[in-house]
């Protein structure tokens, strides 16, 4: 602060980072990770990230989609 008591945008910007720096929901990769991850135990025993089942089933579903729509449109041409 300068002698008059008025505070520069620079100490504001910098208490600020200090301040949602560690906020979760500032950072949008924490974010994702976050809503992505299992409900009832987002780590595992190493401390690694656990994918949501659900996660898990629409890409499962997703990829089997994908591969019955290459089959049918580039293999079936006999």
């Amino acid at each position: 602060m300068d002698a008059q008591g008025y505070v520069t945008p620079a100490e504001v910007r910098s208490a600020l980072m200090s301040i949602y720096g560690s906020d979760p929901e500032s950072n949008l990769q924490r974010a994702l990770l976050r809503i992505l991850a299992d409900d009832l135990k987002p780590l595992d025993e190493k401390g690694r990230w656990r994918p949501s089942p659900l996660l898990i089933l629409v890409a499962a579903l997703l990829s089997a989609l994908t591969g019955v729509f290459c089959y049918f449109t580039f293999g079936a041409h006999s």
